[in-house]
């Protein structure tokens, strides 16, 4: 064998080795990229309970709450994704509104605290909105 044969045969079992390496590494970095994904929506569902997405319709509302205080009422309970007061063209309030959260179990607490609490001397009305009902899903 000759000197430049050596060289090439050091090269290609160099680039092959340095092939293994570079695929271990980028299967490496896709299982850590995995867990952490695996990791972060497992600590999500990690309780049936926690489904995302519950409304709680709240009615028989003061006039005078906005949302600000409405959504800071309801902040105790948990995660508020929206809180909403219902007002007519005119800018009045409809004495009615609903507030979003991210989990029904925080819903849930929520409907059993607020249910005829009388804000302002008025027991305010509080139930868990059906979740197969969604607004506009069948507009025209």
């Amino acid at each position: 064998m000759s000197k430049k044969e050596d060289i090439i045969e050091i090269n290609l079992e160099e680039k092959i080795q340095q092939n293994k390496r570079n695929k271990q590494n980028v299967r490496k970095g896709y299982q850590e990229k995995r867990q952490k994904i695996q990791a972060f929506f497992g600590d999500r569902h990690r309780n049936d309970d926690r489904n995302p997405g519950a409304i709680v319709d709240i009615t028989n509302l003061h006039y005078s709450v906005t949302n600000d205080e409405l959504k800071e009422l309801a902040q105790q309970f948990g995660k508020v994704r929206k809180a909403q007061v219902e007002w007519d063209k005119m800018g009045r309030s409809l004495e009615q509104g609903y507030i979003e959260f991210f989990y029904v179990s925080d819903a849930k607490k929520a409907v059993e605290s607020l249910n005829n609490t009388t804000i302002e001397s008025l027991p305010m009305k509080a139930q868990l909105r059906d979740s197969t009902i969604r607004r506009g899903m069948f507009k025209r």
